[in-house]
């Protein structure tokens, strides 16, 4: 991205590993963060510029991206009280939400700042924080300007493997929280039937070994349940809050849509009690909430 300064806002678990290759794929990066040190450690790292406001972030880049905690969030930097990014925006200027935001807030978001003249893309991620540390992450694309898509691609290629273009704005994010979705259900249904089987006598490890060669096998029971769950190790980089967040987003959506998806629906429930009884944890830790709902505690378990 020859004479292209990216402004990049967020440096947290997932932002600073796809900052940092960003970087060294010799992009010209900005950054800034709310947390002034750890923004100040990324910069002296990696020889980047800082901004010291987000109105100043904008005036210095020709492309923004944004990987924070939500949408909300991403609205405010843009077009919120105070500080903002909406009073710094260089003509032409594109935006790149690469958090887990509400695909309908996305859109509504997209509007407003096509009429400041700026272009909004949606391009969340799946992968992890050890897929933003290797820059293999699949990135979902949402948006219909085609030539700001094909202007920012090589951020994409510098963060990730796999560049999904999912249709119009909002589309990348729909199908981000989806994913989550379906990625919750596994892991919340193996996290019930390893508590049922030891119940009933069943040794978990022995269950994880046999439904991953089985056809219950799905994400979790084959990289978290042996490798950080049932040794309590834990430590995705995704936390249960952000995981709850996400099926929320996909129950409103189905909402919007006036889908039938009562499974989507309880699972929000079941995650939203989950997240609320095991503040500030990773999201494996939630095998904790079934057995203080059974009053059992999982036992290790052989492997294999």
């Amino acid at each position: 991205m020859a004479d292209i300064t990216v402004g990049w806002i967020g440096i947290g678990n997932m932002g600073w590993p796809m900052a940092r290759n960003a970087k060294r794929a010799g992009i010209d990066i900005v950054v800034y963060d709310v947390d002034q040190g750890r923004m100040g450690k990324f910069a002296e790292e990696f020889d980047a510029r800082r901004a010291p406001t987000l109105k100043a972030l904008a005036e210095m880049s020709d492309v923004i991206v944004t990987i924070v905690p939500d949408g909300k969030i991403v609205r405010k930097i843009c077009l919120g009280d105070g500080d903002r990014l909406a009073d710094g925006f260089k003509p032409g200027a594109i935006v790149i939400d690469m958090s887990s935001s509400a695909p309908t807030g996305t859109r509504a978001l997209g509007d407003e700042l096509h009429r400041l003249g700026v272009t909004l893309i949606d391009a969340p991620v799946s992968g992890g924080t050890a897929g933003a540390d290797a820059a293999t992450l699949s990135i979902m694309v949402g948006g219909s300007d085609e030539a700001a898509i094909a202007k920012v691609m090589p951020v994409f290629q510098a963060t990730g493997k796999n560049v999904f273009r999912c249709g119009s704005l909002g589309c990348g994010h729909a199908m981000k929280c989806l994913n989550n979705y379906l990625s919750a259900v596994g892991l919340t249904a193996a996290n019930e039937a390893l508590i049922v089987g030891q119940k009933f006598g069943l040794d978990p490890g022995t269950m994880i070994d046999i439904i991953n060669v089985s056809t219950g096998r799905n994400n979790s029971t084959e990289t978290k349940f042996h490798q950080r769950v049932l040794n309590r190790k834990y430590g995705s980089g995704f936390s249960a809050a952000l995981m709850a967040k996400d099926i929320g987003i996909a129950s409103g959506l189905a909402g919007d849509q006036e889908a039938f998806a009562p499974l989507l629906h309880t699972l929000n429930e079941i995650w939203t009690q989950a997240s609320e009884q095991l503040p500030g944890v990773d999201h494996e830790v939630s095998i904790e909430y079934y057995e203080r709902a059974n009053a059992t505690k999982l036992k290790p378990g052989k492997k294999g």
